[in-house]
């Protein structure tokens, strides 16, 4: 390696160290709320330097994390330095940004399940709680499908913000990275609409006629997660039209309302007319 490569991989290493110490001194602050910041030294020198000198400083702040930390702060150092890891030697060998999404989301899916089934005690996450106050909401959501779907949202939104953080870091920073798609190329197809319809049916249909609860909590995870595809999809289509009919205030609308309740289902309802009726394929 070159002497350069060696000074920043020491440089990464020694902010790592500084994020580790802030979060002791803090009463565990960057763990327990902003545990995202620990993927970003690593992910930047992983995409500039590539997976063998990446790799080798990984290691290193395992082992750094292992000597001034508690078992919390292992297993979110541990799980943020392998993503950013893979997410940085994925921009480095430039493959897909869906592939290097999905693996992300796997690993970090991953580790909230074992963080809410197996060490829930340890990290303070008891769901019962909040669970109590969504039944109020919705009376009919099984215990263990909310803890699914918790998992599996928080998930995707914390890649999602890794994934926007990541490119926007790299650019700024002039590090090469795999030309960026469009939004005409994100849109839903038939197939999507006809199986969201069976789900969406089978949900309503079904769910009081199977015999075993795991099978009714698997049609609630499974309609949750369709619901949020929807609104992804309707989304992506009000964004489209703000930017072929330049109005930019729109953007703002077309984001915050895949978020609020009630207006969402309109959102919901545009994506699955995206899908069925094929409205932005002809555009493409």
């Amino acid at each position: 390696m070159k002497t350069n490569t060696l000074t920043q991989g020491a440089l990464c290493l020694s902010l790592y160290g500084v994020l580790l110490l802030f979060n002791q001194q803090t009463g565990l602050l960057i763990e327990s709320m902003m545990n995202w910041v620990f993927i970003l030294p690593i992910l930047i020198y992983s995409a500039k330097a590539g997976p063998y000198p990446g790799g080798i400083t990984a290691f290193s702040m395992a082992i750094l994390s292992f000597l001034f930390g508690t078992f919390t702060t292992w297993f979110y150092s541990w799980s943020a330095i392998l993503i950013g890891f893979v997410y940085g030697a994925g921009l480095y060998k430039k493959i897909r940004y869906s592939m290097n999404f999905v693996i992300s989301f796997g690993i970090t899916f991953i580790s909230y399940v074992l963080m809410i089934y197996l060490w829930a005690g340890i990290f303070g996450m008891d769901l019962s709680v909040d669970f109590a106050w969504i039944s109020e909401i919705v009376p009919f959501l099984d215990f263990q499908a909310f803890c699914f779907l918790f998992a599996f949202f928080i998930s995707f939104v914390q890649t999602l913000c890794i994934h926007m953080l990541a490119i926007l870091l790299c650019a700024r920073l002039k590090i090469p990275m795999r030309e960026l798609g469009s939004l005409k190329t994100l849109h839903g197809s038939k197939s999507v609409g006809i199986i969201s319809l069976v789900i969406v049916v089978f949900f309503f249909f079904g769910q009081n006629v199977v015999e075993y609860s795991i099978w009714s909590s698997v049609i609630q995870i499974l309609f949750f997660i369709d619901l949020g595809v929807l609104d992804f999809l309707g989304t992506l289509y009000l964004m489209e039209y703000e930017i072929t009919h330049r109005i930019p205030k729109f953007t703002i609308l077309a984001v915050l309302g895949a978020f609020i309740p009630i207006l969402n289902f309109f959102w919901m309802l545009l994506g699955l007319c995206d899908c069925l009726l094929e409205l932005r394929k002809d555009k493409i």
